[in-house]
Protein backbone atom coordinates (compact mmCIF):
# COMPACT_ATOMS: atom_id res chain seq x y z
CA UNK A 1 0.00 0.00 0.00
CA UNK A 2 1.09 3.42 -0.91
CA UNK A 3 2.45 5.53 1.60
CA UNK A 4 -0.04 9.35 2.69
CA UNK A 5 -3.22 10.26 2.12
CA UNK A 6 -5.99 8.84 0.07
CA UNK A 7 -6.67 10.19 -3.10
CA UNK A 8 -10.39 9.56 -2.38
CA UNK A 9 -12.60 10.46 0.53
CA UNK A 10 -16.18 10.35 1.40
CA UNK A 11 -18.00 13.26 -0.64
CA UNK A 12 -18.36 15.85 1.53
CA UNK A 13 -21.09 17.68 -0.26
CA UNK A 14 -23.70 16.31 -2.87
CA UNK A 15 -22.03 18.69 -5.47
CA UNK A 16 -18.62 17.61 -4.87
CA UNK A 17 -17.23 14.29 -5.87
CA UNK A 18 -14.90 11.74 -3.81
CA UNK A 19 -11.80 13.37 -4.82
CA UNK A 20 -9.82 16.48 -2.75
CA UNK A 21 -10.88 19.45 -4.10
CA UNK A 22 -13.40 18.55 -7.00
CA UNK A 23 -16.67 19.38 -7.52
CA UNK A 24 -19.42 17.80 -10.04
CA UNK A 25 -19.67 19.92 -12.97
CA UNK A 26 -23.01 22.15 -13.81
CA UNK A 27 -24.47 19.51 -16.31
CA UNK A 28 -24.20 16.49 -13.70
CA UNK A 29 -26.03 18.77 -11.10
CA UNK A 30 -28.53 19.72 -12.71
CA UNK A 31 -29.43 16.13 -14.16
CA UNK A 32 -29.33 15.25 -10.38
CA UNK A 33 -31.44 18.19 -9.82
CA UNK A 34 -28.71 19.61 -7.45
CA UNK A 35 -29.94 23.28 -7.89
CA UNK A 36 -29.40 25.32 -4.49
CA UNK A 37 -25.61 24.87 -3.12
CA UNK A 38 -25.60 25.53 0.83
CA UNK A 39 -23.41 26.68 3.19
CA UNK A 40 -22.49 27.81 6.27
CA UNK A 41 -21.40 31.16 7.68
CA UNK A 42 -21.10 32.80 10.81
CA UNK A 43 -21.89 36.69 11.83
CA UNK A 44 -18.85 38.75 12.63
CA UNK A 45 -20.90 41.30 14.42
CA UNK A 46 -23.52 38.83 16.58
CA UNK A 47 -21.86 35.34 15.85
CA UNK A 48 -24.80 33.80 14.89
CA UNK A 49 -24.37 30.58 12.79
CA UNK A 50 -26.53 29.84 9.70
CA UNK A 51 -27.24 28.48 6.83
CA UNK A 52 -27.05 30.01 3.35
CA UNK A 53 -28.36 28.77 -0.08
CA UNK A 54 -27.29 29.83 -2.80
CA UNK A 55 -29.41 29.43 -6.72
CA UNK A 56 -26.83 27.52 -8.58
CA UNK A 57 -27.55 29.07 -12.08
CA UNK A 58 -27.99 32.90 -10.74
CA UNK A 59 -24.77 32.37 -9.22
CA UNK A 60 -22.91 30.88 -12.29
CA UNK A 61 -24.43 33.48 -14.65
CA UNK A 62 -23.14 36.00 -11.91
CA UNK A 63 -20.22 34.78 -11.90
CA UNK A 64 -19.70 34.89 -16.03
CA UNK A 65 -20.87 38.47 -15.85
CA UNK A 66 -17.89 39.65 -13.70
CA UNK A 67 -15.27 37.67 -15.33
CA UNK A 68 -16.53 39.54 -18.29
CA UNK A 69 -16.62 42.86 -17.13
CA UNK A 70 -13.40 41.88 -15.65
CA UNK A 71 -11.65 41.10 -18.69
CA UNK A 72 -8.14 39.91 -18.42
CA UNK A 73 -7.02 39.62 -14.99
CA UNK A 74 -3.40 38.50 -15.81
CA UNK A 75 -3.51 35.65 -13.90
CA UNK A 76 -4.14 37.55 -10.59
CA UNK A 77 -7.79 37.65 -8.62
CA UNK A 78 -9.33 41.30 -8.75
CA UNK A 79 -9.84 43.20 -5.52
CA UNK A 80 -13.55 41.98 -5.60
CA UNK A 81 -12.29 38.64 -4.76
CA UNK A 82 -9.10 39.48 -2.54
CA UNK A 83 -11.06 40.74 -0.26
CA UNK A 84 -14.87 39.84 -0.83
CA UNK A 85 -18.34 41.43 0.17
CA UNK A 86 -19.55 39.21 2.91
CA UNK A 87 -23.59 38.46 2.78
CA UNK A 88 -25.58 40.12 4.92
CA UNK A 89 -26.37 38.96 8.49
CA UNK A 90 -29.94 36.89 8.53
CA UNK A 91 -30.14 37.26 12.09
CA UNK A 92 -29.20 40.61 12.89
CA UNK A 93 -29.06 42.92 9.34
CA UNK A 94 -25.74 43.40 9.82
CA UNK A 95 -24.36 44.20 6.18
CA UNK A 96 -21.15 42.68 4.96
CA UNK A 97 -20.72 40.45 7.74
CA UNK A 98 -21.66 36.47 7.07
CA UNK A 99 -18.03 34.63 6.70
CA UNK A 100 -17.94 31.02 6.00
CA UNK A 101 -17.11 29.20 8.44
CA UNK A 102 -14.01 27.53 7.70
CA UNK A 103 -11.45 27.84 10.51
CA UNK A 104 -12.17 24.50 12.41
CA UNK A 105 -13.31 22.69 9.05
CA UNK A 106 -10.90 20.45 7.71
CA UNK A 107 -9.30 20.72 4.36
CA UNK A 108 -11.17 18.36 2.68
CA UNK A 109 -14.40 19.03 3.81
CA UNK A 110 -14.11 23.02 2.64
CA UNK A 111 -17.01 23.58 0.34
CA UNK A 112 -15.26 24.84 -2.57
CA UNK A 113 -18.23 24.89 -4.74
CA UNK A 114 -20.30 27.26 -1.81
CA UNK A 115 -17.42 29.52 -1.80
CA UNK A 116 -16.53 30.10 -5.60
CA UNK A 117 -20.35 30.54 -6.22
CA UNK A 118 -20.63 33.45 -3.31
CA UNK A 119 -17.48 34.93 -4.65
CA UNK A 120 -15.82 34.28 -0.94
CA UNK A 121 -12.93 31.95 -1.69
CA UNK A 122 -11.05 35.24 -0.58
CA UNK A 123 -11.59 34.42 3.30
CA UNK A 124 -9.61 31.24 2.61
CA UNK A 125 -6.56 31.48 3.98
CA UNK A 126 -3.06 31.06 1.90
CA UNK A 127 -2.91 27.29 3.20
CA UNK A 128 -6.32 26.12 2.13
CA UNK A 129 -5.61 27.58 -1.14
CA UNK A 130 -2.39 25.29 -1.53
CA UNK A 131 -3.99 22.45 -0.85
CA UNK A 132 -6.88 23.29 -3.26
CA UNK A 133 -3.93 23.90 -5.67
CA UNK A 134 -2.57 21.19 -4.79
CA UNK A 135 -5.02 18.48 -5.35
CA UNK A 136 -6.62 20.21 -8.39
CA UNK A 137 -2.75 20.03 -10.01
CA UNK A 138 -2.55 23.05 -10.24
CA UNK A 139 0.87 25.21 -9.58
CA UNK A 140 0.64 26.35 -5.79
CA UNK A 141 3.30 28.97 -5.47
CA UNK A 142 3.26 32.32 -5.66
CA UNK A 143 1.23 35.07 -4.07
CA UNK A 144 -2.54 34.93 -2.88
CA UNK A 145 -3.54 36.53 -5.89
CA UNK A 146 -2.26 34.69 -7.96
CA UNK A 147 -3.42 31.75 -5.95
CA UNK A 148 -6.86 32.81 -5.53
CA UNK A 149 -7.09 33.65 -8.92
CA UNK A 150 -6.14 29.59 -10.13
CA UNK A 151 -8.57 28.32 -7.63
CA UNK A 152 -11.18 30.44 -9.16
CA UNK A 153 -10.69 29.51 -12.84
CA UNK A 154 -10.05 25.96 -11.76
CA UNK A 155 -13.00 25.73 -9.98
CA UNK A 156 -14.43 26.95 -13.08
CA UNK A 157 -13.11 24.72 -15.48
CA UNK A 158 -14.42 22.04 -13.00
CA UNK A 159 -17.99 23.61 -12.73
CA UNK A 160 -18.33 24.57 -16.31
CA UNK A 161 -15.88 23.13 -18.80
CA UNK A 162 -17.99 24.22 -21.91
CA UNK A 163 -16.93 27.88 -20.85
CA UNK A 164 -12.98 26.73 -21.49
CA UNK A 165 -13.49 24.95 -25.31
CA UNK A 166 -12.46 27.01 -27.86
Amino acid sequence: PSQGKSETVPAPFPWATDRRAIVHNRRYLLQNNILTIRGRVQCKRCEQEFEMRLDLEEKVAELQEFIQREGDMHDRAPGAWMNPQLPKCSQCGKENSAKPILGSTKKREINWLFLLLSQMLGCCTLDQLRYFCKHAQVHRTGAKNRLLYHTYMNLLKQLVPEWFHA
